[in-house]
């Protein structure tokens, strides 16, 4: 907000009606976002950051949509724009719609309690409608809790605004919703599992679908769709768009041929490739054979009426001539050849549409009376004929779920001259068991059964919740998840993921901690590592430090070389980290320049020269051999280095070998140095 914006401050000296008519007036003169001059429409819209901000000022007393709606009543209209805009300057937030929410249930609360939308009458007996208002309105106990705290921030902005100064305090009554995704309680498991399929469920399935083409047509159409539901989570809705050419092999970096579903998702998703797993490959390439090999009559006929528009296909099943006129009468035979019915003849009729058809036509049923009633019978199911799709991408007669009429029924044969898609209803009919449906559902039909007797609830989006569920427990990436599942947000994930919270914190342990987890990704993950993984016969755990870990067991004493690590026996190098090898070479080089500097005085004849070239000498060794070792490609990355003691005994040890006392240390002339090594520690 610009420091140069004049706000509104109330006055307590002012009436409620004065300050009211300063507020309005300030914020639709001085308040610029939403535009200064919109304030009479009743739609405004902004842009925050790439998203556009979209407030509608509609009542809910009317029936209204996003094209056609009533606005809220004057005089209250005015407050809630002045207070739209007032809030929105303070804090402009990507959605209004709890603020409007709240301000529609508080103009309808006023209304019922003083006959007028005036924000001017609000009082107690406005508050005691509030309740009653909200739960009528506002069905999702989530949603009251947030449009109740927006309500909460307008009554106490007029309250202490001196628009209404005596309003008895109102507390949003609406608690914050569990989120039974996660909670462990009874709540929570009967949400998850009302959500979530068994694993038994779903196998039922997988049984269901092998076991189809001895079962029958209807078994086979209805459970490739399910099959395919099975292999990425979508919606039911989406795979009724995927045309019969949807399947699409590419090769990935290995050079095996992966395959992939052409997709367009609802609800904004991004339109893309859904990848399926290679365990899946084969049952998704029968699937969609089946579904072509089903749909293709009903494919045919779609394309006829395309392109033949009211003319009505003359199929494999009627039984005129070839070169029969199509304004020729039909007899009841033919009727009953064309349309697949069984008609004993034209009088008395009970089928409403054919008793209507012959009144329109003069009691007279021919192939061009058939093809008007029957085009725009079929085509009507569509709405952007002839596209099935609302995106207008996929034909009608290249739509993988199209089948023809009665294509399934048990006691009429399927229409020569016909089309039609499923709904989600249709394919939640099949396998939703239910009281209402009695035995309609494949399970029923073919005796399959649940092992406790409990009726089996399988919806399409219960696939969708059981496959990102298991996706979640896979330890599939947040947004790999998102654009598989065909959603628009990666924070949408959260609604599908029906892991407990025990489940969650397992899965990050074992993701931090593998089971084999090497001294490597210990210290990158800043894990402990024991005396044990660095080789020492000792309990507890060692320190990290810059070069690498300290053996040294402060237990016992403190230590004695105050930091020295470069040199000190008890730090070991581990191969692969690399923040010590760094350090390393940069300690290589500044003991280098220290050791050359020495020299130079050395050969200038300065006393106490000679002990300084042995000391760096013998620190630069220890560090170029480390460097070496840990650059040694024939080193494994997490081993343990460490200067071996032959080549650096103590010298209390090698005093007490001097003297032919065991130390368990190797005399100089009997140890085999490389002759590379062998140069480092001569140096």
């Amino acid at each position: 907000m610009a420091n140069n914006v004049i706000r509104f401050k109330a006055k307590a000296e002012l009436d409620a009606a004065q300050n009211l008519a300063r507020f309005i007036e300030d914020c639709r003169t001085h308040l610029t976002v939403f535009g200064n001059d919109k304030w009479h429409e009743n739609k405004w819209d902004t842009i925050n950051g790439n998203r556009k901000v979209v407030v509608r000022f509609s009542t809910n007393l009317k029936p209204s949509n996003s094209y056609s709606y009533e606005p809220l009543s004057e005089p209250f209209l005015d407050f809630a724009k002045a207070y739209i805009k007032n809030s929105y300057t303070d804090r402009p937030v990507t959605n209004l719609q709890r603020h409007m929410e709240a301000l529609r249930v508080l103009e309808e609360a006023i209304i019922a309690a003083t006959g007028k939308a005036d924000i001017l009458m609000l009082n107690g007996t406005v508050l005691e409608h509030l309740d009653e208002v909200f739960h009528r309105q506002l069905s999702d106990p989530a949603a009251r809790n947030k449009a109740g705290y927006q309500m909460q921030l307008i009554l106490d902005f007029c309250r202490e605004n001196f628009i209404a100064p005596s309003l008895p305090e109102w507390s949003n009554p609406y608690g914050k919703v569990k989120d039974l995704t996660i909670v462990l309680d009874e709540k929570g498991q009967e949400y998850r599992s009302e959500k979530l399929p068994t694993t038994e469920e779903m196998m039922l399935v997988a049984e269901l679908f092998s076991k189809a083409p001895q079962l029958g047509i209807e078994a086979e159409y209805y459970t490739a769709i399910y099959a395919l539901l099975m292999t990425a989570p979508s919606r039911g809705s989406e795979e009724t768009a995927l045309p019969v050419d949807c399947l699409v092999w590419e090769k990935d970096r290995a050079g095996d041929n992966q395959l992939g579903i052409r997709w367009v998702p609802a609800k904004k998703g991004k339109i893309g490739i859904k990848w399926v797993p290679t365990v899946m490959q084969d049952i998704v390439v029968m699937a969609v054979e089946r579904l072509k090999r089903i749909g293709e009559p009903a494919r045919k006929a779609a394309k006829f009426a395309e392109e033949n528009p009211e003319r009505f296909m003359v199929h494999d099943g009627c039984i005129t001539p070839s070169n029969f006129p199509e304004n020729a009468p039909l007899s009841i035979e033919q009727l009953n050849a064309a349309l697949d019915l069984n008609l004993k003849s034209f009088s008395p009729l009970n089928t409403k549409w054919l008793k209507q058809l012959l009144v329109e036509n003069d009691g007279v049923i021919t192939y061009q009376t058939l093809g008007k009633f029957e085009y725009e019978r079929f085509t009507k199911k569509f709405p952007k004929w002839p596209y099935v799709d609302k995106g207008q991408k996929v034909r009608v007669s290249e739509a993988l779920l199209l089948h023809r009429d009665k294509e399934f029924h048990a006691d009429f044969n399927p229409r020569g001259f016909s089309f039609s898609i499923p709904t989600v209803n249709y394919i939640n009919d099949r396998f939703a068991e239910s009281e209402t449906k009695g035995e309609r559902t494949l399970w029923a039909k073919h005796s399959f059964s649940l092992k406790s007797g409990e009726p089996i609830e399988l919806t399409t989006h219960r696939a969708r919740h059981w496959l990102s569920n298991m996706a979640e427990k896979g330890g599939m990436d947040e947004l790999t998840l998102a654009h598989w599942a065909g959603r628009a947000k990666v924070g949408d994930n959260r609604k599908y993921d029906h892991r407990t919270e025990d489940e969650k914190s397992e899965q990050v342990a074992d993701l931090m901690i593998p089971k084999n987890a090497g001294i490597l990704d210990k210290i990158k993950h800043r894990i402990p590592v024991t005396f044990k993984e660095i080789g020492k016969d000792l309990d507890g755990a060692a320190i990290v430090t810059e070069l690498g870990i300290c053996e040294h067991d402060y237990a016992m004493t403190p230590c004695q070389r105050n930091g020295d690590c470069e040199t000190c026996k008890e730090l070991v190098c581990i191969k692969g980290f690399s923040d010590s090898l760094d350090l390393l070479k940069k300690r290589e080089q500044e003991v280098q320049s220290q050791l050359n500097k020495a020299l130079i005085d050395h050969d200038m004849g300065a006393f106490g020269a000679d002990r300084w070239v042995t000391n760096h000498g013998w620190r630069l060794s220890h560090i170029r051999t480390k460097i070496r070792i840990l650059e040694d490609e024939n080193t494994p990355d997490g081993a343990v280095v460490r200067i071996p003691e032959e080549y650096d005994p103590s010298p209390v040890k090698e005093m007490l070998r001097e003297k032919g006392l065991d130390t368990e240390v190797t005399s100089p002339e009997k140890l085999q140095f490389e002759d590379e090594l062998f140069e480092l520690m001569e140096l």
